[in-house]
Formats: structure tokens, C-alpha cells, sequence
């Protein structure tokens, strides 16, 4: 345990300081504990029970201070308040835990088992409060946990895991924003990160430039993130890590905002950063702490090692301002995609467990210590991929809205419309609508359906576009090829789909409207 230190304050009260597991110096006196950057324990009514039940209350809580995540001791704290709240009493025995049982719903039963085995270690630990009797009930009951993967085993549309052309959708509306300048640089590495690890947002929170990883062998460089570890028993703030393969792609973002974050740290310096001190910034700095620092070794030397990591509350606001802006649509509701890191962690679980990963290998890439809790993925769930063909993609499209662009006329009514060069052909060499992009681009007319630049004719033959991909994918799957491979295009299928669904649409208003009465877009 680690050692504490007690004094008289100026008032004469004593002051227990006491170290928490995470490095912060709290007094086990006062009513409130700060464990880490993201966690302070209130007592509340644990603070009025009289002696020697609030003396061993607090002796047991700051064990769990000491050697216990700071989430977890929270927790402790909040589940034995609910129940001196619900029950009034001022002791814990059989007869106050047999009343709060029969108070809790059928739905809350894990509120009694989280706190049962604080309750035993508390006894166990030889302090007063917790009777004899209450320990004997509380051995003798099976208390049944929060049932876990519920959205994940029903394949829920709104909290479960995500399909691949959601995935697909918000990656494409994420990209088409951060160019628009419509969402912050940082909230957008947030949201990559999410998606391509499934990491914890605390996990997230936790990195530091050196934790960027680049390894050369020859030309090739190999990308790996060294990703703190979190809810290891035992462990404190960047003291476990796992090292997870990376592609290119996320590596850079991260890189490109930890440059960002140590020009920011720089702005306090007179001295240029080391290398060395560039590796301890955070890669999701804490602006505010910086104020009344004049370098970053006073910070260092001052503060506790997470005083300048972003708060993990603050990775939660970050993907609330992005879920306001995003407008990429599910092809199962028809509405825009709820955005959750629970969400983007239980879709990384279930697509491995679909593409064959055996239980050992999802909870090394989900970052467990083990398979207990990895059923929810291993297990049959409702969440298996959508097979797109050309009834189920006419179906979907409308829902999916995965065409960017926006509809016109004809070319003269298009931006360019007046530049040949900007003709869009399909394979047929029939010009399918209009590049409304003044800059270069490479990427084929296939792409043209899911960039925003794209200016779709009314009396374009998309149609020709579609029996291509559909043709192309059934020869794909006849190869024998994995249907990662096989459904490698679905998002573009349905953004043809959907334009071509509102050519119908724009051709039946011109029929009723009259010609020059109208003009569609999307």
C-alpha cells in the first residue's frame, strides 16, 4: 500500500494525504477525493454517517484509491451513496440490504453486485461498519450482472454496431467536412482513430507524441500506435501498453495533430523543444492547463503526468459537436447514423468475428486480458453483412442517400457546363453528367457519384453504370472470392442506385410541372 502522510492543517484539523493509484494527492479527510484528471469521488451522505461506520467507509474507499482504477472507486463510492439514499440506513446489515434489494427494479440488480465485493473487502479488511450477518447474506446471493451486448446481439439499427456501408458513409462524410473546413482538425482525428483502433476514448486520451511508432525496413515503413492500456488491475497512467499495426493513413492524422499540439506547447517556451520533450506532448493536448506555465519542464516537474492529456468528458463533446454536423445516412433507418464510441468499438468486434477471428484474436485486437468478454461478438448475433443485389440495392438507396452530388437538367444548367473537359463518361464513353470540380482529379467516374462535386444529368445513362458493378460483382463472387472482396463497392452501387432513383423522381415533376418550371437538386 502506498504510504500516507498526516499533518495539522491551519485550522488544526488533520490532513491525510493519500496518493491515488493514478499519482494525484488527495486528503482522505475532506469530502472530496480528485483521483485523476477525470474523476473526483464526492462522499455525499457517506459523509454524515456517524463513527466508526464513516471510519471504515472511508479506510476501505482509500484502499480502493490507492490500488483501484479511479472509475472504479467512483463507482464504489456513487453504488454504497444509492444505497444509503434509498435505504437511510446508518449501518450495513442483512436487514438494510434486503430492503434495498426488494427497492431495486429487476433492470438494476447490478447495482447490489457492483458494491457487493467492496462490501466483503471492507469486512474483510478487518474495519468497522459492516456486520457479521450482512456479509454471511451477502455470500449466499447470486446477484446477476448488467446484461452486456444486448445492441450487439439484437443488431440494433440505433446503439448497435455499424454496417459497412455506415462505416463507409460516415469515413466519406468525415472527409468531404474536414476539406469543407465544416469540423475541426482534432475532432477529426478523434473520430479516425475511433474508427481504425476501437479503442477506449480513455485509451485515446492517454497518448503522447512518442507512442507514434514508425519502423523502416528497406523502403517499406511499417506504422504501429503504442496505445496505453486501460482497466489493468494494478496498473496507474501510461504504465501498461499494447502495441496495435496501424495503416498509413491514421498514422499521419495523428502525427499531423501532435505537430499541432507542440506548436501550442511551444507558444509557453523561450527555448526550442527537444526531441525528447516533443514525445512527452500530449497528441490531445489540454490547452487550458497551459496558463501561468512558462515552459513545458515546469509543467512536468509541477503537475501530474495527465495534467495536460485532454479529459476524457471532453472526447465525448467532441463527437456530440460532430454527431450535429454529420449528415451521413443509414440504409437501415433512413436516418442520419448516431455516432458512439461504444458503437465503433462493437462493430471492430463483430466484424472480426465475421470475418473468421477466433475469440484469442478479438480480445488481443479489442484489448482484453482475456475471452470472457468477447461472447457477444463469437457468439451467432443478427448484425451479419447486407447482401446487396439489384433488388435489395434499388430498396436501400433511397435510405443510404449515398450520391453526393447534385442533380441538373443538362449540362448547360451544370457548374462547367460550358468546358467539355468536364464531361463525365462511364465505360461506354456516354457522358454520364458534370464535373463541377475546377482543381485536378484522378480518381475515375466511378467516384464521381459519392463526391459532392458531381453534377448528375437528369438523362444521364446511369443505368449503364449499374449493370457494371452489379455484372463486375457477381463475377468477383463466381471467382471465389471473400465477400470482403465481393462487396468491396456496395457504398457505390447504392450512391448509383440513389441517383438514379432521383433521375425517376426529377422526371416524373418535370412531366407534371412542365420543363423550365423546375430545377432538381438533391
Amino acid at each position: 500500500m502506498i504510504s500516507v502522510v498526516k499533518s495539522a492543517s491551519a485550522t488544526g484539523s488533520v490532513v491525510d494525504t493519500v496518493v491515488s493509484r493514478d499519482g494525484y494527492t488527495f486528503d482522505a479527510n475532506g469530502d472530496k477525493w480528485k483521483l485523476n484528471k477525470d474523476t473526483t469521488v464526492h462522499l455525499g451522505d457517506a459523509a454524515l454517517l456517524n463513527e466508526p461506520v464513516r471510519a471504515g467507509f472511508r479506510a476501505t474507499l482509500k484502499r480502493y484509491a490507492e490500488e483501484m482504477s479511479a472509475r472504479h472507486t467512483y463507482l464504489m463510492a456513487d453504488k454504497f451513496n444509492r444505497f444509503l439514499s434509498d435505504t437511510h440506513a446508518i449501518e450495513v446489515d442483512s436487514v438494510s440490504l434486503l430492503n434495498w434489494r426488494a427497492m431495486l427494479s429487476e433492470r438494476n440488480p447490478h447495482y447490489l453486485g457492483g458494491l457487493k465485493g467492496f462490501l466483503l473487502a471492507w469486512h474483510a479488511y478487518g474495519f468497522d461498519g459492516v456486520s457479521d450477518d450482512a456479509v454471511d447474506l451477502l455470500a449466499s446471493w447470486r446477484i446477476k450482472g448488467n446484461e452486456k451486448g444486448v445492441a450487439v446481439r439484437s443488431g440494433s439499427p440505433t446503439e448497435g454496431p455499424y454496417t459497412d456501408l455506415e462505416v463507409a458513409a460516415i469515413l466519406d462524410w468525415a472527409n468531404k467536412a474536414l476539406v469543407q473546413r465544416s469540423i475541426l482538425f482534432e475532432d477529426y482525428a478523434y473520430l479516425m482513430t475511433l474508427v481504425m483502433t476501437a479503442r477506449r476514448p480513455v485509451q485515446i486520451a492517454s497518448l503522447c507524441g512518442g507512442d507514434l511508432v514508425e519502423n523502416k525496413k528497406g523502403d517499406i515503413s511499417l506504422y504501429r500506435i503504442n496505445f496505453p492500456r486501460a482497466k489493468q488491475r494494478g496498473g496507474g497512467f501510461r504504465k501498461d501498453f499494447r502495441s496495435l499495426a496501424v495503416i498509413e493513413d491514421l498514422f499521419v492524422v495523428l502525427e499531423q495533430q501532435h505537430l499541432q499540439s507542440v506548436a501550442v506547447v511551444q507558444t509557453i517556451q523561450t527555448e526550442p523543444l527537444s526531441d525528447e520533450m516533443k514525445a512527452r506532448v500530449p497528441i490531445f493536448l489540454n490547452e487550458n492547463n497551459l496558463a501561468g506555465y512558462s515552459s513545458l519542464m515546469a509543467i512536468l516537474q509541477d503537475r501530474e503526468s495527465d495534467f495536460l492529456h485532454k479529459p476524457v468528458a471532453a472526447f465525448g463533446n467532441m463527437l456530440r459537436k460532430l454527431e450535429k454536423k454529420c449528415d451521413a445516412h443509414s440504409e437501415r433507418t433512413g436516418g442520419v447514423i448516431t455516432l458512439s464510441s461504444a458503437r465503433f468499438r462493437d462493430t471492430r468486434g463483430t466484424k472480426l468475428r465475421r470475418e473468421g477471428f477466433d475469440a484469442f484474436v478479438i480480445a488481443e485486437l479489442l484489448d482484453h486480458n482475456d475471452i470472457q468478454n468477447v461472447g457477444i461478438y463469437t457468439d451467432n448475433t443478427a448484425q451479419d453483412a447486407v447482401i446487396i443485389n439489384e433488388l435489395v440495392g434499388a430498396q436501400l438507396a433511397p435510405f443510404a442517400q449515398a450520391c453526393m452530388g447534385t442533380l441538373v437538367r443538362s449540362e448547360r444548367e451544370a457548374i462547367r457546363g460550358d468546358d467539355p473537359l468536364s464531361r463525365v463518361a462511364n465505360n461506354n464513353q456516354n457522358a454520364t453528367g458534370t464535373c463541377g470540380n475546377f482543381g485536378f482529379c484522378a480518381s475515375g467516374y466511378r467516384a464521381c457519384y459519392t463526391c459532392h462535386h458531381f453534377q448528375p444529368w437528369v438523362d444521364g445513362p446511369h443505368h449503364e453504370v449499374l449493370v457494371e458493378l452489379y455484372s463486375e460483382k457477381e463475377r468477383v463472387r463466381e471467382a471465389g472470392c471473400d465477400e470482403l472482396i465481393v462487396n468491396a463497392n456496395d457504398q457505390l452501387i447504392l450512391a448509383v442506385e440513389h441517383c438514379v432513383a432521383m433521375c425517376v423522381e426529377a422526371k416524373s415533376e418535370i412531366s407534371d410541372v412542365g420543363a423550365d418550371e423546375i430545377l432538381v437538386n438533391e
